[in-house]
């Protein structure tokens, strides 16, 4: 029979084999947590009016970060970019592929010499631009509040391996949550 001290020690002993236990669980589901928001999800703010009406400032959007991997970048999409001088994040809308020509005047976006429907922009641009053709291997993206973005317009059009993710989703705030459909 075991005395009282072997008893404790014991009891000691299984307690410090479930506490590392313990954090050994916890620390495998923070690594695979940052592995998934690394390189398959993610949730990210948006700053800024660029995306107005479509997206405000404030809002919290689930990005897709696997798509890209399987698939090319349509136009219409709402993707989370980045440009080549910056490492900040930006919420953009693809406008037009490689070989395309995207030209705004008096307001109105046209691409390859068709005027675009685009419900989702209320504020177009003020000032015309292009025409701009596409270079291979890249995409032109704008932001749906023309009049006030900072998009490809400015820094040209981006090299595919500059889009990040798909944005799929407003996540915050709730009274807000939707899925989001490509134009």
């Amino acid at each position: 029979m075991p005395t009282r001290m072997e008893r404790r020690v014991e009891r000691i002993r299984l307690q410090r084999r479930e506490t590392l236990r313990w954090l050994a669980e916890l620390t495998a589901v923070l690594a695979i947590a940052l592995l998934v928001r690394t390189c398959v999800f993610s949730l990210t703010a948006v700053e800024g009016p660029s995306m107005m009406n479509t997206l405000q400032s404030g809002q919290v959007v689930a990005v897709d970060k696997t798509y890209f991997h399987f698939h090319e970048p349509q136009r219409g999409m709402v993707v989370i970019c980045r440009y080549p001088e910056s490492r900040e994040y930006y919420v953009k809308r693809v406008a037009a592929l490689a070989g395309d020509v995207i030209e705004i005047s008096q307001g109105v976006t046209y691409l390859n010499g068709q005027a675009l429907e685009e419900d989702y922009v209320s504020y177009p641009c003020r000032e015309d631009f292009g025409p701009y053709t596409v270079e291979e291997g890249c995409v032109f993206v704008l932001g749906d509040n023309r009049a006030n973005s900072h998009d490809s317009r400015n820094e040209g059009a981006l090299d595919r391996s500059m889009i990040v993710g798909r944005v799929v989703a407003v996540c915050f705030p709730l009274g807000q949550a939707h899925l989001l459909k490509d134009a």
